[in-house]
């Protein structure tokens, strides 16, 4: 592991001072605005990705974003020399979290596999830096590993992979849903991830629409977690007439583009400038017509700040 990881530090030093993505990225201030650099996740562009992956970017790239946010490694590395060609960039990538977990047992039944010559979460972390990546994301886990207890083996594990990203360069994020909120014992995972990862080696990549779902305001949130978050996904309620903590059974129509439900955006985008995060991603699970969705989502945005 020790040669690994020097070879990492080789690879890191070999490129310091080139640049891979546009400066502005990066440095936050009263001028910049959100709309210029704003991301978009993929998951919710799935389907059209699938379909016509060249004709799908340009449509995201004529609607006015910037940079990308990958399901995965492999749709990463597959979708790059394309991403490129339109004028895109890839900042970031969730990853298959059985590569902390390691329940590789449980993923093949799953029907999970793991990336060709990728074996470990350290193969993982030198794919992510040879993609150009500098934020990996921990995004999702099968509902069989969940559960207080066993997040305190997982925090651990995160720790540990922060500590090998970082020093390849990397951020290493945790992206929520709403289980971690629903209370257990007097506790939540949401409290599990507060209280036991290192906030200078994992940092929280924030969801308006679960964190307002689950009963929560994202503001408020925000607020509390002062420094600790690296990346906004941006996305709007229906209504919060309902609290869901379980995403599989929230019904589809609840998720709507920004500035056409109920969540507080003006605020939230005035805080996230406060505390100078750089990444915010537009996704929505599901809608009537994906590209209609983020079209209005982009012009919702660029109306928030004009205000």
């Amino acid at each position: 592991m020790n040669n690994r990881r020097t070879v990492l530090k080789v690879m890191l030093k070999s490129v310091l001072g080139l640049t891979f993505f546009p400066t502005t990225l990066y440095t936050m201030n009263d001028q910049t605005s959100y709309v210029d650099n704003l991301g978009i996740q993929l998951w919710t562009l799935r389907n059209e990705i699938e379909k016509d992956p060249l004709g799908t970017l340009r449509k995201v790239k004529d609607f006015g974003y910037k940079q990308l946010e990958g399901m995965g490694l492999s749709q990463v590395q597959s979708l790059k020399p394309i991403v490129s060609e339109v004028g895109l960039f890839f900042t970031s990538s969730f990853f298959q979290w059985t590569y902390l977990t390691e329940n590789w047992d449980l993923a093949k039944q799953k029907g999970i596999q793991k990336i060709e010559n990728v074996d470990t979460f350290e193969h993982l972390v030198e794919m992510a830096h040879r993609l150009g990546l500098t934020h990996l994301t921990f995004g999702y886990i099968f509902e069989e590993e969940r559960g207080v207890e066993n997040y305190k083996k997982w925090t651990d594990a995160l720790n540990k992979a922060g500590e090998l990203c970082n020093e390849a360069g990397i951020i290493l994020s945790y992206h929520h849903h709403g289980f971690e909120f629903k209370k257990e014992n007097n506790t939540s995972i949401f409290e599990i991830l507060t209280h036991r990862l290192e906030s200078d080696l994992v940092k929280f990549e924030l969801d308006t629409f679960w964190l307002e779902i689950a009963g929560l305001n994202a503001t408020e949130v925000l607020q509390s977690l002062n420094g600790r978050v690296n990346a906004l996904h941006l996305k709007d309620l229906r209504s919060k007439d309902e609290i869901y903590f379980n995403d599989q059974i929230v019904p589809h129509d609840f998720f709507v583009p920004v500035g056409k439900g109920v969540i507080d955006f003006p605020s939230l985008l005035e805080e996230t400038k406060r505390q100078n995060i750089n990444s915010c991603f537009v996704e929505q699970d599901y809608s009537e017509d994906t590209f209609l969705s983020i079209k209005e989502s982009m012009e919702g945005l660029r109306k928030i700040e004009l205000r």
